[in-house]
């Protein structure tokens, strides 16, 4: 029996240790753009248009290296409409610099740092962007360090203007900086080729990024299942290179929409996987903000719904452009600072998040089955803000009820459990 207990001790350290908190440095996404007018326009819904008074649900800052001081206002113009799309109790730091690029590249983005393991990740062993693993653990975890950077390309000829006027020539810069924030807080793939181009890999340090647990095949199948795609392999590189990559979003609406991935035959190094298809979402289209070519005289103040739901189902709590918060199944008009539980379904952990406010407040969390048996009851008091996580791996798969009391406001929910 002492044997046992310390093969166990010995396993639960191993264990412990394994799971804990690791951050290295992440790969950046390269962008580039095609010399061409696309005279399109897509102006922000009235919600997040400049002079909304819809308040920011979140804090974006940035540190500007070598900007012209024209340039400023544009990109301070694409913060504020991010700030309104995000939650997040911690500020989103920005180094953004004014450098020439390399001829056809637009601009590099990426997090500044991924992390993984850390406290409230909705996964273990999968890398987050700093700024993600920060709004879901409400911690600063890289000291105040910058979570975003990004490099503009100076040699360009550039639009400055805020009003989602296209100008020929002359490409958009807060069209730009939307796509470019949206790869620093996520939308971004570890994949590539190895060995010559003949096979594809994914990951950093063995461990995949978010982003990447949600790439499937036409056949619904995950890049990320090492029991059909070896890794690295030549089969990963086909489904990389084929041009039937898809987002898996988990709401049935997208179910026969999923969103298309940009997959050339000829593989795109810092391009592909990380952006949309544009055959699929050309420009002037609602979702064409992610696309791998930005045109000049393309506008775009607008993520559009399936930009978002990406960045909802990685872990981010988003407001809808119909000023609503996304929830994991579908779409639910609640008040903008009401309590988010993600993910949903869930498989073992779900998470309860109250936005930040000025006001403390009293807040309770009651779980009951559907015979209205109370399973679990958590109170907190006099809090601002907190993510507050509930064990259910215990529980059966089924159906849940999840009640929320903040202050007077109670919010009730369908919860699912399922492996």
């Amino acid at each position: 029996m002492r044997l046992f207990g310390k093969i166990l001790l010995f396993l639960l350290t191993c264990q412990t240790l394994l799971a804990q908190q690791e951050s290295m440095p992440a790969e950046p996404v390269i962008c580039h753009y095609t010399e061409e007018d696309s005279f399109t326009e897509i102006l922000p819904n009235k919600n997040f248009s400049v002079n909304s008074r819809m308040a920011a649900t979140s804090t974006i800052e940035v540190s500007y290296v070598d900007f012209p001081a024209a340039a400023k206002a544009a990109y301070e113009t694409a913060m504020n409409f991010w700030s309104k799309y995000l939650i997040s109790t911690q500020p989103i730091r920005i180094k953004a610099t004014w450098t020439p690029l390399a001829s056809g590249v637009l601009a590099v983005t990426g997090s500044t740092r991924i992390y993984k393991n850390f406290v409230n990740a909705p996964f273990q062993n999968v890398w987050y962007p700093v700024s993600l693993a920060e709004a879901l653990s409400g911690k600063d975890l890289n000291e105040g360090d910058f979570e975003i950077e990004m490099k503009i390309n100076s040699n360009m000829s550039w639009s400055y203007s805020t009003d989602a006027k296209a100008q020929a020539g002359r490409f958009d810069l807060v069209t730009v900086v939307m796509h470019e924030i949206a790869h620093g807080l996520g939308f971004s793939s570890s994949m590539k080729l190895v060995n010559g181009n003949t096979q594809g890999q994914y990951g950093q340090s063995g461990s995949n990024y978010i982003y990447d647990l949600f790439l499937q095949n036409t056949g619904k199948i995950k890049l990320t299942n090492n029991g059909v795609f070896g890794n690295p392999s030549t089969d990963l590189k086909g489904a990389l290179t084929g041009n039937a990559l898809y987002f898996g979003l988990r709401n049935s609406k997208f179910a026969n929409a999923l969103p298309k991935l940009y997959a050339p035959s000829a593989f795109n190094d810092g391009s592909s996987i990380s952006h949309l298809d544009e055959a699929a979402y050309p420009q002037g289209s609602a979702n064409s903000m992610m696309s791998p070519n930005i045109r000049s005289a393309e506008v775009n103040h607008s993520p559009g719904e399936l930009l978002l739901r990406c960045l909802q189902d990685m872990g981010w709590q988003i407001v809808d452009m119909d000023g609503n918060i996304i929830t994991s199944t579908e779409y639910v008009v609640e008040p903008v600072l009401s309590a988010i539980v993600f993910p949903n379904p869930v498989a073992d952990v779900v998470q309860v998040a109250f936005p930040l406010r000025n006001q403390a407040r009293d807040i309770s969390i009651e779980l009951f089955d559907t015979r209205g048996a109370t399973l679990q009851h958590i109170v907190r008091s006099s809090i601002t803000s907190e993510t507050i996580p509930l064990d259910l791996q215990k529980l059966p798969d089924g159906v849940y009820i999840l009640k929320v009391t903040d202050d007077k406001e109670i919010i009730t929910k369908k919860l699912v459990k399922a492996e």
